[in-house]
Order: C-alpha cells, then sequence, then structure tokens
C-alpha cells in the first residue's frame, strides 16, 4: 500500500531536519547565555568584556544562519528567534554605553521583528544605567538616557505595531515614564 522508498526519503528528511533542529536549539541557547553575560558586563561598565561576549556571539549567530540557510524553515524557531533577539539588545546597549549611538547589527537578520524587540528591550537596559546615574547623582547621564529612551520610543510610535510588538512597545513606554519620574526627582532636589 505504501511506497517504500517515499517512506524512507521522508523518514531520512524528518531526520535530518530534527538533528538540525537540535543543533540550532543548542546554538540559541549559548546566544542567549553570551547575550546576557554581555548585558551584564555593559551594566558594569565592562567594555572589554562586553565586547569579547558579542565577539563570540556572533560567531554563534554565523553558524545558526548557516543551519537555517540549509534548512530555511527553521528560521521560524522560536529559541532561535528569542536568542536573536537578545543579542541585538546586547549589541544595542553596548553600542549605546560605548559609542553613544546604535544601527544596525551586525550579522542580525534582515527581519524588522527582530530589531524592533531587540530596541524595546534596550529601553530596559537604558532604564537601568539611568537608575544607577541618578543613585550617584550624575543628572546629565540620566538626562542623555532619558533622551535615549524618549527617542526610542517616538520612533516606535511611527508603528502600527500589534501583538508582541505592542506589548513590548508598551513596556518602552514605561521605562520612559519612569525615567521621566527620575529625571524630574533629580532636577528637584538639585534645586534644594
Amino acid at each position: 500500500m505504501f511506497d517504500a522508498k517515499h517512506l524512507a526519503t521522508v523518514a531520512k528528511h524528518y531526520t535530518s531536519l530534527s538533528g538540525r533542529r537540535r543543533e540550532l536549539q543548542a546554538l540559541s541557547a549559548d546566544i542567549l547565555s553570551g547575550s546576557k553575560r554581555a548585558i551584564f558586563a555593559t551594566q558594569r561598565s565592562d567594555a572589554g568584556a562586553s565586547s569579547r561576549e558579542l565577539g563570540v556571539t556572533v560567531k554563534l549567530v554565523r553558524s545558526g544562519k548557516a543551519l537555517v540557510a540549509k534548512e530555511p524553515r527553521l528560521s521560524s524557531e522560536g529559541m532561535w528567534r528569542a536568542a536573536l533577539e537578545e543579542y541585538c539588545e546586547a549589541a544595542l546597549y553596548h553600542d549605546a554605553m560605548t559609542k553613544g549611538r546604535v544601527g544596525k547589527v551586525a550579522e542580525l537578520p534582515d527581519d524588522p521583528d527582530l530589531y524592533l524587540g531587540g530596541l524595546s528591550d534596550l529601553t530596559g537596559e537604558l532604564t537601568r544605567s539611568a537608575v544607577l546615574a541618578a543613585t550617584d547623582r550624575k543628572s546629565k547621564d540620566v538626562k542623555r538616557l532619558t533622551s535615549a529612551v524618549r527617542d526610542a520610543v517616538e520612533f516606535l510610535l511611527t508603528l502600527n505595531l500589534t501583538g508582541q510588538m505592542r506589548t513590548k512597545f508598551d513596556q518602552a513606554k514605561q521605562n520612559l515614564r519612569k525615567l521621566e519620574e527620575i529625571a524630574f526627582s533629580l532636577s528637584v532636589n538639585e534645586r534644594r
């Protein structure tokens, strides 16, 4: 009844796909971990450690992209997309804190959702940095970081974000609101 040759072809393809999926999941876990370490290093103002972590992570992203090129269906794997978004956030945060600007992220696939997710999450990291600056009474740093978050939110406002992106945008707006409250408190205390 069944074509044994065709079934063998299906089984072979399925086995290959499963193996590549597991390989991509392992790479994704390493990308997530490396990105989180890069973010933590940036939070500690350790640009060297952050750069090293990002360098290792870029190589992992390249390996993942090569797997996806062999099996394009893997591009929609949740763990892969989460890892790329975390990598984007880490790279943007590193650039924002070390170069004072953000732009294109090396090796990130041309997928606006990944970039927008990373950009939205970046506002949370910038807010953490501003809170630390505020505790040290560094009002210029707080103003600079507040301005950066405001710029990100203003850009995101120009888009009609829906679903998960809308949730991330709402979080970015909350980050801006928190920063505005911090900046206000600092300005009031400076006048005393």
